[in-house]
């Protein structure tokens, strides 16, 4: 397995993924408690929701946004998203739902 992201040089970029439907993107181990998501929609439609996960252990995944909300995006674009002091072990995105359209969602996370 690759040294989790944020370990060794200060701030890593890994993948999390692209999304078609409503799911689950790739899980990323983790080393840094500083992150931001990069998250790149295109042929939306009305809108997409989606979430930051993070787990301790790799199975049970929780919402990374404290009040437990997700994030709606309307329009096509790239967009970020920056958490700080959330330790985890491994974080990934997830489609929550789309509304319209063919929606394609990429995320990248970086850490240090």
């Amino acid at each position: 397995m690759p040294e989790p992201i944020g370990t060794f040089s200060g701030f890593e970029v890994e993948s999390l993924g692209t999304l078609t439907s409503a799911g689950a993107g790739t899980a990323v181990q983790c080393g840094g408690v500083s992150m931001t998501f990069q998250v790149t929609v295109s042929s939306i439609g009305t809108n997409v929701v989606i979430r930051f996960e993070g787990s301790l252990d790799g199975s049970s995944y929780f919402n990374l946004d404290q009040a437990g909300t997700d994030t709606t995006i309307t329009a096509n674009g790239t967009y970020g998203y920056a958490l700080s002091g959330c330790p985890v072990k491994y974080i990934r995105l997830r489609l929550v739902s789309l509304s319209g359209g063919t929606p394609s969602v990429t995320g990248l996370v970086g850490a240090a």
